[in-house]
């Protein structure tokens, strides 16, 4: 016969979480867009101008050569080695200088699961030790 003593219980042990139903997180609505499910981004590609520009001067894409790395003709300069200059409504965001984009957060969705507050996102309540 071993003379073991056997662990002591814990004072406060916990018992799974009614609110969460032990899973630690709750769903609530999403706060990063507003409940519209979208972000408003700004247009990398013009800047938030809404306009695509280019400048006059010596082609960029060809690097004035008039032809490409594979010695096919540049298709932006036709092979004269100059670009033209003008300026067209940007193409991505279509001249707003903003893009709609799915939230981040929820995926569109308007959903998210928020960490339980009842039992601080462990899925154990824990009674608060009260005076001794």
């Amino acid at each position: 016969m071993t003379n073991a003593t056997p662990p002591a219980p814990s004072t406060n042990p916990g018992v799974p979480c009614l609110r969460c139903s032990g899973s630690g997180r709750l769903p609530g609505a999403c706060d990063a867009c507003k409940g519209r499910g979208e972000m408003v981004a700004t247009c990398r590609k013009c800047s938030g101008k809404g306009l695509y520009t280019q400048k006059a001067g010596p082609c960029a894409r060809c690097e004035a050569r008039g032809v490409l790395q594979d010695g096919s003709p540049c298709p932006r300069c036709k092979g004269h080695k100059t670009q033209l200059a003008f300026s067209t409504p940007c193409a991505k965001c279509s001249g707003t200088g903003s893009l709609k984009l799915p939230c981040k957060r929820c995926g569109g969705t308007l959903r998210v699961d928020l960490a339980c507050a009842n039992c601080q996102g462990t899925g154990v309540y824990r009674r608060p030790a009260g005076p001794a």
